[in-house]
C-alpha cells in the first residue's frame, strides 16, 4: 500500500490537505467516491453511470498517486476511509 496508507489521515487532515499531497489525493478520491456512491441505482442506466463514476474516481487516484490499484488495495483504502462497500474491481487493474 505504501503511500496510500495516507488514507489513515484524520478527517481534519483530509479536509485541509494540499491538493497535490498524498493526503490531498486521498481526500479528492474520498469526495469523488462519496459523490459516486450517492448516485441513484434503480435502473440499469443509473447503475452503469454510478459504476463509471466509481471507476473514474479510482482511475484518477491511480494516475495522481502513480500507483497501480488492485481490488485488494482499493478494498483497504475504501475501508480506511470508511466508505460504503462497493465492487472493488471497478477501475482497478487485475
Amino acid at each position: 500500500m505504501g503511500s496510500l496508507n495516507a488514507a489513515h489521515a484524520s478527517t481534519t487532515a483530509l479536509a485541509h490537505a494540499s491538493p497535490t499531497s498524498m493526503v490531498g489525493h486521498i481526500a479528492t478520491y474520498d469526495q469523488a467516491m462519496l459523490a459516486a456512491l450517492g448516485m441513484p441505482q434503480t435502473t440499469a442506466t443509473q447503475i452503469a453511470v454510478r459504476n463509471a463514476a466509481i471507476a473514474t474516481a479510482r482511475t484518477q487516484l491511480a494516475a495522481s498517486t502513480n500507483k497501480s490499484l488492485t481490488a485488494s488495495v482499493i478494498a483497504n483504502v475504501d475501508n480506511m476511509l470508511g466508505l460504503p462497500a462497493s465492487d472493488p474491481t471497478l477501475g482497478t487493474t487485475p
